[in-house]
């Protein structure tokens, strides 16, 4: 019986000292893993020829709400926006949007990796491996992506860049970032401005 309670106080001691360190040795992702409100905009560039590069801008707040919208020319063509329990895929052109249940698609989004905290971080990590200014995290559900490489300076992060299952590569810059921007907690909600939704919850 006492080995048995010594292995739970060794678990229960240890595992919270495992998770901390997975990402504290390095100061940047550290940095990053704490940030929880801010605004930023980014490009995003493909390997496939094919696939025209995107530009629009984040807002999150963890660690329930995110909002990527594209654009062109100063118009929104599309939007994600994922708050508590829904998750919803707005298109401008189409005039049409489709509410999911939260759950069943989180992982195929890769921009909802930057909603993480430190803990989920390892959590959800095989691996994490950082040299300086960048880091390179192993997910263990590679269903839909299978690395994450993080390039920082010192206010936040540069560069995501990361490789599907299929092993597509996808560059996104981050630029004019800016932490806790003065933002009504409604620019997290549908609005309700393109009246076609279909629910699949």
């Amino acid at each position: 019986m006492l080995n048995k309670y010594f292995i739970y106080f060794f678990l229960f001691f240890f595992l919270p000292l495992s998770i901390a360190t997975c990402v504290e040795d390095n100061k940047y992702l550290l940095n990053f893993s704490k940030e929880t409100f801010y605004s930023a905009d980014f490009s995003q560039s493909f390997d496939k020829k094919e696939k025209e590069a995107v530009n629009g801008n984040i807002i999150l707040k963890k660690p329930f709400f995110l909002k990527v919208s594209n654009s062109r020319s100063n118009f929104v063509e599309s939007e994600i926006i994922i708050n508590e329990d829904s998750i919803y895929r707005i298109d401008y052109d189409l005039d049409q949007a489709v509410k999911y249940r939260k759950e069943n698609i989180i992982h195929q989004i890769p921009a909802a990796f930057l909603l993480e905290d430190l803990k989920s971080i390892c959590l959800n990590s095989s691996k994490v491996d950082c040299i300086d200014n960048s880091c390179t995290i192993f997910l263990k559900d590679n269903s839909y992506i299978s690395k994450i490489d993080l390039i920082f300076d010192d206010t936040f992060i540069t560069k995501v860049k990361y490789t599907d299952a299929f092993g597509a590569k996808s560059i996104v810059t981050i630029s004019n970032f800016i932490s806790k921007p003065r933002l009504p907690a409604s620019v997290f909600s549908y609005n309700y401005e393109v009246k076609d939704l279909i629910s699949l919850d």
